[in-house]
Formats: C-alpha cells, structure tokens, sequence
C-alpha cells in the first residue's frame, strides 16, 4: 500500500508519505547544519508525520474520517525512544504551538492518557504504534539516534529552551517549505533555489516575496 502525506494537487499528484518525511528531515538538517543537534532535527523530520501510516489518517484524505492527531505518536516515540524532548516538543507543537515541557506535559503524550483523555478533543490516527513503527520502516524510514540533544539538561533550562525553539522553527519551516512545494510547483522551484542558503536568508527571501 502506497501511504499518502497529502491530497492530490493541483495537477492531479498525491504526496507520497516517504518522500514527504525524508524531505522535510533534510531540510531540517540543512537548517541546523550549524548546530551540535542537527540529527536530532534531521530525527524530527522522520517521526513528525508517522502517524500518517495509520488507516484512518488515509481516509481522511479521501473525506471519509476526521478530528485526527496525526504527530502525537511520532512525538512519543522521540521522547520514549530516542530521548529526544526537544525532538518530542518540536513534533507535538508543529501543529498546535510549542507546548510546556514539563514531566506532566509529557507525561499527556503517552497513548492510554490520548486515548482517555486528548487535549483537543481528537482521536489518534491509529493507537497502534507498533504497526506504525512497521508501516514505516517498510517504506523505508529509518529513524536515527542523535548524537547530541538540544535539550540536554534541565538544570540548564533556561539556555536549552532556545535551542528547543530553534529546533522547532527548523522543522516548522521544512515542514511548510515541503508542503507547499506539492501544492504549488513555483514553492518547488524557490525551494531548490533556496536549501542551500543560510536560514536567516532564506526567511528574508520568503518574507520579501510575501510582502
């Protein structure tokens, strides 16, 4: 079975969930190549959409579900997985905001706390992260362990919270650029055009072409 990321666009083009999530890790690594946590960002990118594999996820891109958490699994599986809060805050919040990173707040993310009680009143695209795991490693994902975390002590808090959020504009930013660039192929060609600038300078361009 071919899992999709999105609808079809204007051309008719569904987009593959693969090809979605292995780009949007690139470019988060790209955008954080300058940091000692770019694999955690490259890690992000992966986990963000996994819950994308669930069946009910692929009915809703045909009109048939609705009210679904697609990234609260791909956010557990960093925290619980992969020790990667940063990781695991910047996935919950490219959605819905950067949330608390507090024991409690994390403690929510856990599947039986979702499935009794989810903050916004959804439902998780499938409960099962085990098949998850295995839908995706059978299209080819393959997550990552990072070599060193954003967030690396809570003592240090304060200072790592601004690498939390630099991690979270790298994957927000890759998410969006990818997406766009299956809905409208000229966000394709500034995308291609743009990678390779530094971050800080493509957001200047994206802010100058949207003005």
């Amino acid at each position: 079975m071919l899992f999709h990321a999105h609808s079809a666009n204007a051309v008719g083009i569904w987009h593959p969930l693969f090809d979605h999530l292995t780009s949007v890790s690139r470019l988060a690594r790209e955008f954080a190549s300058a940091m000692p946590w770019a694999d955690e960002a490259c890690l992000s990118g992966l986990l963000h959409d996994i819950g994308k594999y669930g069946d009910l996820f692929q009915a809703r891109l045909r009109g048939q579900a609705s009210g679904l958490d697609h990234w609260s699994t791909g956010a557990q599986l960093a925290l619980l997985q992969h020790r990667a809060v940063a990781a695991c805050l910047a996935i919950e919040g490219h959605h819905i905001g950067l949330q608390s990173g507090n024991t409690e707040a994390l403690r929510r993310l856990l599947t039986e706390q979702l499935r009794n009680r989810h903050s916004l009143g959804l439902t998780l695209s499938d409960e099962n992260t085990l098949r998850l795991k295995e839908r995706a490693f059978a299209d080819g994902i393959e997550p990552i362990q990072p070599t060193s975390h954003a967030l690396t002590s809570w003592e240090r808090a304060v200072a790592s919270m601004l690498d939390v959020r630099m991690l979270f504009s790298c994957l927000v930013d890759a998410d969006f650029l990818d997406t766009e660039a299956h809905f409208d192929f000229a966000w394709g060609l500034r995308q291609t055009r743009m990678v390779s600038l530094p971050h800080g300078k493509m957001k200047a361009i994206l802010q100058e072409e949207a003005a």
